[in-house]
């Protein structure tokens, strides 16, 4: 079998392929390592200097973090501390408009107290300036006129009562009790042979509570037997 001989090249054509041929090995050795325009080649020192430098970045901006972390802990604390301190002055002053409350309200009570005594010892007046059957039919119109007189003092006195009653203040029961050195006060001693010692015989000025409270201390007469020898 005969060889098939090649046709040779052009000498100009030859020329032009190692033309091309050079151009494609030149773009190919460029095209990894050509830097963009401006830029500077990145070797390894660069590389670790700009690591440092944002390791340093980050930690500046924790230490700033941290100390902002700890300025808003401590105006918090404080912020407490503040509202801590304005709730026990409140509380204070709440305590104290309800003392002063208390004492006027007591103060009020006394005079109501007092104005019942006066009231209580005028009934107790008329009651026993009542006239007697003759009297009314010797002298019907002076008679009439202290019945009557008498008959308002009871019932002013009643309406005195019912107002204590409203206002949650009660007379305190004493008599026939034993002395109760918190509500009264023992003002002079008998001697009965049929009560027992330390029973109230009788009041000379009436107690009375608030509320459950001592609003005034009842002054009574205590019975004291006497001692034989």
């Amino acid at each position: 079998m005969q060889a098939i001989q090649p046709t040779p090249l052009d000498p100009a054509e030859k020329e032009r392929l190692l033309e091309e041929f050079r151009a494609c090995l030149d773009a190919w050795e460029a095209a990894p390592n050509e830097p963009g325009p401006g830029a500077e080649p990145l070797d390894l020192h660069t590389l670790l200097a700009e690591m440092a430098a944002l390791k340093s970045e980050v930690r500046l901006q924790s230490r700033q973090f941290k100390s902002a972390l700890d300025e808003l802990r401590g105006y918090g604390e404080r912020l407490n501390a503040h509202n801590q301190r304005l709730e026990q002055e409140l509380a204070r002053a709440r305590e104290h408009s309800r003392d002063v409350r208390r004492q006027a309200e007591r103060k009020v009570l006394l005079e109501l107290i007092d104005l019942h005594d006066r009231l209580h010892a005028g009934a107790q007046a008329a009651a026993r300036s009542t006239p007697s059957r003759l009297a009314r039919w010797l002298q019907p119109g002076p008679a009439r006129l202290i019945e009557r007189l008498a008959e308002g003092q009871a019932l002013t006195l009643a309406r005195a009562e019912q107002a204590l009653e409203r206002l949650q203040v009660r007379a305190i029961d004493a008599v026939g009790q034993r002395l109760d050195p918190e509500r009264m006060r023992a003002v002079a001693v008998e001697s009965d042979e049929y009560a027992p010692d330390g029973i109230v015989l009788r009041e000379v000025r009436r107690g009375f509570l608030h509320d459950g409270e001592l609003l005034r201390a009842a002054e009574v007469i205590v019975n004291k037997k006497a001692s034989h020898s």
